[in-house]
């Protein structure tokens, strides 16, 4: 009996020796691994009463091996196109063949487990008269990236296929966009009083936008102004100025739109620097490029108030 017990023990103790003797070394955890998936829906820009719109779905999804917090960025493809202020982008002074690029966060910044999505829609406006032919342009892309590295790891071309007026999408011929700014005055007072009652001068400017190049806004500037004058308010009122260059109110301007309102100016100190001269002019506003005709940008006018003001 005990030599059976002593041979089975001797057993156990050879087997464990065995196993010690035979085990290798420890095996590492496997490496992290960061990627993402991109897909981008076709983005067809249908024609309305201002201009085209339409949208492209943009899907991210997490590839790697753990949860991640993936962002992107887009190159518009039409310039001045993408309506950034509608999502989780912002859109910095960097532009590429004159578009705009856009840096996006993901939803509410949302980190993203393996196999994880996310989704948003990009959507676009190109302020030009609808055609009744098709239309396309290229030059956008999409690009995501990971916190994890600097360099892209994803990413997409894209462009913009314009429906015509007729329905139609076949056989589209390039879209041939402005590349500068052509805003114009068409015509400014005479000056009356604020018939609100404020005591402030209302002087009249009609303006004009004859081409379609992006632009972000207009700006409408009258000086010199005289001592005790500025410009207060615009009419519709857009926000207080206190100062002698305004926005022009209102959405940003179409090939072919005219615009009427007005500018509240201060009475000046002295009323005799009424008759002084004074120079409006109008600008576009779009990363410093000029207007495409500067010589229809100004015209000169005084704050005299008419007879029957």
């Amino acid at each position: 009996m005990l030599k059976k017990t002593g041979t089975l023990l001797t057993a156990v103790l050879i087997g464990l020796t065995a196993t010690v003797t035979t085990a290798g070394p420890a095996v590492a955890a496997p490496a992290r691994t960061v990627g993402a998936e991109l897909s981008l829906g076709k983005l067809i820009l249908n024609p309305t009463e201002r201009g085209y719109q339409g949208s492209a779905e943009l899907t991210v999804t997490n590839t790697g091996s753990e949860n991640d917090y993936l962002y992107y960025k887009m190159r518009e493809p039409v310039p001045g196109a993408f309506q950034y202020w509608r999502s989780d982008c912002t859109v910095s002074m960097r532009v590429e063949q004159n578009r705009r690029v856009a840096g996006c966060s993901s939803p509410d910044f949302v980190t993203l487990d393996p196999g994880e999505s996310f989704q948003v829609t990009l959507n676009f406006q190109v302020l030009t008269d609808p055609r009744n032919y098709p239309m396309n342009m290229g030059g956008g892309w999409v690009e995501v990236y990971s916190v994890e590295q600097d360099e892209p790891v994803a990413r997409r071309s894209f462009g913009a296929l314009f429906r015509s007026t007729n329905g139609s999408l076949i056989r589209p011929r390039p879209y041939v966009q402005d590349t500068q700014p052509d805003a114009a005055i068409e015509s400014v007072g005479p000056a009356t009083l604020d018939p609100q009652g404020s005591g402030m001068l209302l002087l009249p400017v009609t303006i004009s936008y004859r081409g379609d190049a992006p632009h972000f806004y207009l700006w409408i500037k009258a000086s010199p102004l005289p001592a005790g004058s500025l410009i207060f308010y615009t009419v519709p009122a857009d926000g207080p100025v206190g100062s002698d260059q305004a926005l022009v109110p209102g959405l940003r301007m179409m090939r072919g739109e005219v615009r009427s309102f007005g500018l509240l100016i201060s009475q000046p100190t002295d009323p005799a620097d009424l008759q002084d001269v004074i120079t409006l002019e109008v600008s576009a506003d779009w990363y410093e490029t000029p207007d495409a005709d500067p010589s229809d940008n100004t015209a000169q006018t005084t704050l005299a108030v008419a007879a029957n003001g």
